[in-house]
């Protein structure tokens, strides 16, 4: 798609047990205040469980920090996760790399780049996942 504001995270096959596998980031964010994010696991067989982690940057890349945790096992499913950057965080976060918890997400948090940080158990076969980002 050629949308302004769409952007692909990850468009991948799952085959093999990942242990941080990170995806190319989408960088030149800057100004965004925030993003709807869709995870797309297409299950074919085999593999127990695989955890995508979107993540952000504040300092150009050296430190990469979860912002939002989709979870998938042995079914296929969508999620979908809302980021505000306007939402305020009146208390410090402490950041994350591939530990934020299943399903949640850290809102009010936005640098300027995003990227996936994969990490799957077992052996996939005709599996992919797709993670989409809409900025706004």
């Amino acid at each position: 798609m050629n949308n302004p504001g769409y952007y692909s995270l990850a468009d991948l096959p799952i085959t093999t047990a990942l242990t941080g596998s990170t995806q190319t980031a989408i960088e030149n964010l800057e100004g965004m205040l925030a993003g709807t994010i869709q995870a797309k696991f297409a299950y074919g067989s085999g593999g127990t469980s695989a955890k995508a982690y979107v993540q952000t940057t504040l300092d150009d890349g050296l430190t990469w920090v979860d912002i939002a945790s989709f979870a998938f096992t042995t079914t296929s499913a969508m999620k979908i996760i809302n980021l505000s950057g306007l939402t305020p965080k009146t208390t410090a976060v402490t950041p994350s790399d591939g530990a934020l918890s299943d399903d949640t997400c850290v809102d009010g948090v936005l640098g300027d780049a995003l990227r996936v940080k994969l990490t799957t158990t077992g052996t996939y076969a005709n599996t992919t996942l797709s993670v989409k980002l809409i900025a706004r």
